[in-house]
């Protein structure tokens, strides 16, 4: 009797045991379903075109538009996980830039820039486990960005506000790694890529001189995002 008593009371540890840890696993797995990340990187984008501008300074010559921005950037995301293996990302960050320079309207310049990349679509887990994971993302990627110039007109007392607008389209990707220390915290990396087909591209003066041109179409850009930051599971 007691011998039953003692493996009926042993069974009921067990039983407890297991139950404790099947909620543990179902609580984290409720912890894991929204992730809030913060992180700091560097986007280099590159595009080459042959839009039809007659740019500034050179009106009688259409010329290839090349772009080229490179800044840090402060970035945010949000992942959604429908389970271990599968969820959905939205990533983005946003960067700014100035230089200022002269004293009067014939030796001064003035230049600022504004952008944004976004990138959306389904997250794959390709390994996770309780402290390392890596996922691989690949969506819909956008670039904005918006620059203000302010440039001397030769043979003038004044000059131009010259303003550029960009907005480009394309698939994207990105491949991380997590670090996970607890049931909230983790840090992580990984490289963002793009590649936009897409553009729409306007620039625009207005001072001495006035103009107003865009151009849409198909164009080629690529960026590259390396990043570094910190997560938080809710």
């Amino acid at each position: 009797m007691k011998k039953l008593v003692l493996l009926l009371v042993a069974f009921i540890l067990v039983a407890g045991l297991c139950f404790a840890q099947e909620e543990d696993e179902e609580t984290q797995q409720k912890r894991d379903k929204i992730n809030l990340e913060i992180s700091i990187g560097v986007p280099v984008h590159w595009t080459t075109s042959p839009a039809p501008h007659e740019f500034y300074g050179n009106p009688t010559t259409k010329d290839m538009d090349r772009t080229v921005t490179s800044s840090t950037s402060i970035g945010f995301a949000i992942n959604y996980n429908f389970s271990k293996k599968v969820g959905i990302a939205l990533d983005f960050d946003v960067f700014v830039g100035s230089d200022v320079m002269g004293h009067s309207p014939t030796d001064a310049y003035s230049s600022s820039l504004f952008g944004m990349n976004v990138l959306l679509g389904p997250v794959i887990y390709l390994y996770n486990g309780s402290f390392l994971r890596v996922p691989l993302a690949i969506g819909a990627h956008a670039y904005y960005w918006s620059s203000d110039h302010w440039s001397v007109v030769p043979n003038a007392t004044g000059g131009d506000w010259i303003k550029t607008t960009d907005l480009q389209l394309g698939p994207g990707l990105y491949l991380g790694i997590q670090f996970h220390f607890n049931n909230s915290l983790y840090m992580f990396s990984r490289t963002n890529v793009a590649f936009d087909f897409f553009r729409i591209h306007r620039v625009v003066a207005d001072g001495t001189t006035s103009f107003d041109e865009s151009h849409m179409g198909l164009e080629f850009g690529w960026m590259v995002k390396p990043t570094l930051g910190v997560g938080v599971k809710f």
